[in-house]
């Protein structure tokens, strides 16, 4: 399953991708990094850097098909 994390280069986000990745899944982290940290994104883990209010990128993400 592909699952959209917003916040997931944050505390609690990044641990929910490391657990999503290990288990089979593949993940899109949404973070403006306001509080995230980039590094705390998981490598495996498509990375779009926007913030929740901007549409454009929200419906790009929430329109992804698989890789």
């Amino acid at each position: 399953m592909r699952v959209l994390v917003t916040g997931g280069a944050g505390y609690v986000g990044s641990g929910v991708v490391e657990e999503l990745i290990r288990s089979g899944h593949s993940a899109i982290v949404y973070d403006s990094l306001y509080k995230g940290h980039r590094e705390a994104v998981h490598p495996e883990a498509e990375f779009v850097h926007a913030d929740l209010f901007d549409a454009a990128p929200l419906r790009g993400a929430l329109g992804r098909r698989t890789r």
